[in-house]
């Protein structure tokens, strides 16, 4: 999809809508009516990121042994080299494009972005109760902070350091998990 490559290679705010129809080779009028609006399309450009990241993710996921290499697949994905951009990086960049939604439309963006954080600190909720943490505060707590560590890999993959950023990451996330101790 041409939204897809701009947004994520030139952000949302600097591309717009005739931009992106000359380039689809689309009319007007059929964005439009698929879309209702650009922020319409922009929302629709987040969740189909989102469904990709979260499609990596499984993939991951499904191959790990366990609730702890579930989780870690999470910080593996941030070094797969994809299209249209770094697994997380589309919505992080939204968030930065959008601080402070004064539309129905920016609000919705946000709503997106907010969705897939939330899958992420969902997902980590999930496997760390899997891994048989059984208090709901400390699940989160902990779920929270690597959501933070997470975050800071893939914003370090952004600005290309990857190779590095990454790899520390997913080394501070399994030393982190390795305080958890294994209900067996």
């Amino acid at each position: 999809m041409t939204a897809t490559r701009l947004f994520s290679s030139d952000g949302i705010r600097a591309v717009g809508i005739d931009r992106i129809l000359r380039e689809a080779g689309v009319a007007k009028a059929s964005l439009y009516n698929t879309y209702g609006s650009k922020d319409e399309l922009v929302v629709a450009y987040l969740r189909s990121v989102g469904d990709r990241d979260r499609e990596l993710w499984r993939r991951r996921a499904d191959a790990a042994p366990d609730a702890r290499g579930r989780v870690l697949a999470l910080f593996d994905i941030v070094r797969e080299r994809v299209e249209p951009a770094v697994p997380g990086s589309c919505h992080l960049a939204a968030a930065i494009e959008f601080p402070s939604p004064s539309s129905d439309g920016e609000r919705a963006i946000r709503a997106a972005v907010a969705e897939q954080r939330d899958w992420i600190r969902g997902t980590l909720r999930s496997e760390l109760a899997g891994m048989g943490l059984e208090d709901p505060d400390n699940i989160t707590d902990l779920a929270d902070r690597l959501a933070i560590l997470h975050d800071g890999a893939v914003t370090a993959t952004m600005l290309g350091e990857a190779a590095t950023t990454a790899v520390t990451a997913r080394s501070m996330a399994q030393l982190v998990l390795g305080l958890v101790s294994d209900p067996s």
